[in-house]
């Protein structure tokens, strides 16, 4: 049995753990529309925004959410809950003390270790389970929990029936991948809606800026080398974890390389957006990629894939050229991870202009920045960081 193969029996339990209950949200659920894109809610919701404890004396602003729902919120929120995975931007924004409620895959102590922005704030998984992403909201639980208003980052088609079982306001916001401009601004603005939101529009400011911050110096430490190797990511995620040729064609960690990812080639042009996509065997194997890349969650599955020759003659296996990275789409995309994982390809594809980098360094420098503390070594503990695969 090869080392690799006995590292990736390890990690199954725990990558087992997370996926049964993440089988319903974000990168798990993109192989069809968003969502976050539905529309047929636009104009005033014509909610009277009383939440559960405001008084005639709370002061509201209105925001307009990312499916053009026109909603009023409490001017100061103190008390919010994040369905539909996006408890992570309430996090990046620094909003962690205001929540009072978290979904099934992070209120387990010992799988949500697995996720960076519970790893690095444990303390979320005492606070009360209130549903689980996309499948499954308990009512009772969250108007326990008291919230002054929910996010909501999937099914924004059904954003006006929670608010009106539970009686707060509820926001709709983008959850979705990144990769094209347009995934990219939609981001950016949905950051901006929340931080208004919670009181935190110069944390949001910050947050975009260091998402532009971080690609324009992959794109300009990648741009000064000559070499252009073709490069394929396996394993994207959606519904848990898969095999080899599910992959992405504006895979956010490529995309801020301007790297040569096989799956984009203007040749085959795929998709102009990012999502999950799967190719043939024959496919990637005509592809040849000089370089593969394997998101970690779907680590004993491309494993057992690369036992079958067609993959295990690719030339990135033979040349000893595949990696592991941390998981991007992992009960939503989580940017951390996936700029923490530019870099580590930067630094394998241009060592050169990637010299200064260290890979363990600067994920943990990321994971400070969006979550408060270092969370690296809680997931390499898990099998989810980086490195070369040897002996495949």
């Amino acid at each position: 049995m090869s080392k690799a193969l006995k590292k990736s029996i390890i990690m199954a339990f725990n990558v087992l753990m997370i996926a049964i209950v993440a089988m319903s949200c974000g990168c798990i659920g993109d192989s069809t529309e968003s969502t976050n894109d539905i529309k047929s809610n636009e104009g005033n919701n014509n909610l009277d925004p009383k939440g559960l404890d405001a008084d005639k004396n709370t002061e509201f602003i209105t925001v307009t959410d990312m499916a053009g729902r026109t909603v009023q919120v409490p001017k100061n929120v103190n008390r919010v809950i994040g369905l539909g995975c996006c408890l992570r931007e309430i996090v990046y924004l620094d909003a962690v003390d205001k929540v009072v409620g978290v979904e099934v895959a992070e209120g387990n102590k010992d799988s949500a270790m697995a996720l960076p922005y519970v790893a690095a704030n444990p303390e979320l998984t005492d606070l009360p389970v209130v549903g689980k992403a996309g499948s499954g909201y308990y009512y009772e639980k969250i108007i326990a929990a008291n919230p002054d208003m929910i996010f909501l980052g999937y099914q924004a088609d059904l954003a006006d029936e929670i608010q009106k079982k539970i009686g707060v306001p509820v926001v709709v916001v983008f959850m979705d991948t990144t990769g094209s401009e347009d995934q990219n601004e939609k981001y950016s603005e949905s950051l901006r809606v929340m931080g208004k939101v919670l009181g935190k529009e110069e944390r949001a400011d910050a947050v975009v800026n260091k998402l532009e911050e971080c690609k324009l110096d992959l794109r300009t430490r990648a741009s000064k080398s000559d070499k252009r190797p073709s490069i394929y990511i396996g394993g994207r995620v959606y519904s848990g974890g898969h095999g080899i040729t599910t992959t992405d064609p504006h895979w956010m960690p490529f995309e801020f390389l301007g790297a040569n990812n096989r799956a984009n080639n203007v040749a085959y042009n795929i998709s102009k957006k990012g999502k999950v996509y799967s190719v043939s065997d024959e496919q990637l194997v005509t592809w040849n990629p000089d370089y593969l890349f394997i998101n970690s969650a779907s680590m004993d599955l491309i494993l057992k894939d690369l036992e079958k020759p067609e993959f295990g003659n690719l030339d990135a296996v033979k040349n000893g050229n595949t990696y592991r990275l941390i998981p991007y789409c992992w009960y939503g995309f989580n940017k951390a991870s996936g700029i923490a994982d530019s870099y580590y390809i930067g630094k394998v594809l241009y060592p050169e202009q990637f010299e200064d980098i260290d890979p363990v360094e600067k994920a943990d420098e990321l994971y400070t920045f969006f979550t408060g503390k270092p969370a690296y070594e809680r997931l390499s503990d898990r099998n989810l960081g980086f490195e070369k695969l040897e002996d495949l």
